[in-house]
């Protein structure tokens, strides 16, 4: 770890800008990590240590660590503190777009789910700023294959542009991206997605009949409507033993 006293003049806050202080701070840590002024498995300054170094509160401190470890920078460990994890070479890959509902069905499996939650929520700000509301419509949904559970998944919506998502009955029945398109005019046409290996933690692992710490393929996506505008944030974790990714491959010249 970099004593702080080493970290150049840029590497500092500036309150004289509307730019919120926790995104500064993320960007500050981040050009630390890019620079190699944090090695890779190295421990970061503690919360205490940044609140104090930093002049800002807790909270400010962990929404930028938050912010870092949805971009998948660092990885958190209770007790022991936030670790700048190794660079991953990026693969770019293109994928249909399509309901898991439909993937399945080619495939010969049954989907079903069980809705766990579906609430409204005070979006965490990294995922506020990804889906432009402070408020969300969290739902989390246990997916099942042929009965056997396959993945959990957690569904951020902006609050402000589906309300209704909130009581809507039916998302153990049709697809989200059904409903969105079906009920709310909202059609989603794009986004990005991330797929690594990732671990369980004690709650992940007891809704897929894991032992905590096993590996899972974890899965990270924003997507956008035909306009641009983020339609969700979506995390989900796959049972080991029952996903197998599958990659169509074309030439072109």
């Amino acid at each position: 770890m970099v004593p702080f006293a080493d970290l150049p003049a840029p590497f500092m806050l500036d309150r004289s800008t509307p730019v919120p202080l926790y995104f500064q701070l993320a960007e500050t840590l981040r050009a630390g990590i890019s620079q190699g002024l944090y090695a890779a498995g190295g421990r970061l300054p503690s919360e205490h240590e940044l609140c104090a170094r930093y002049d800002v509160s807790r909270s400010v401190v962990r929404q930028a660590l938050q912010s870092l470890a949805l971009q998948g920078l660092i990885e958190t460990e209770r007790g022991r503190g936030a670790f700048v994890r190794e660079r991953k070479v990026p693969i770019n890959l293109s994928q249909r777009l399509d309901p898991l509902r439909e993937d399945l069905a080619r495939a010969g499996f049954k989907l079903s789910t069980k809705i766990l939650v579906q609430r409204l929520i005070d979006a965490p700000a990294a995922i506020a700023e990804r889906i432009g509301d402070s408020k969300a419509v969290l739902i989390e949904r246990l997916r099942y294959a042929d009965g056997e559970v396959l993945l959990l998944v957690r569904n951020y919506l902006p609050y402000g542009r589906v309300p209704g998502l909130l009581t809507h009955p039916g998302l153990e029945q049709v697809s989200l991206y059904e409903c969105l398109e079906r009920d709310f005019g909202v059609i989603v046409s794009s986004g990005q997605r991330t797929v690594e290996i990732g671990t369980a933690d004690a709650e992940i692992a007891g809704h897929l009949g894991l032992d905590p710490g096993s590996h899972v393929l974890f899965n990270r996506e924003l997507t956008y409507d035909q306009e641009g505008r983020p339609v969700e944030y979506y995390e989900s974790w796959h049972h080991p033993d029952r996903t197998r990714l599958t990659i169509e491959l074309h030439r072109t010249r």
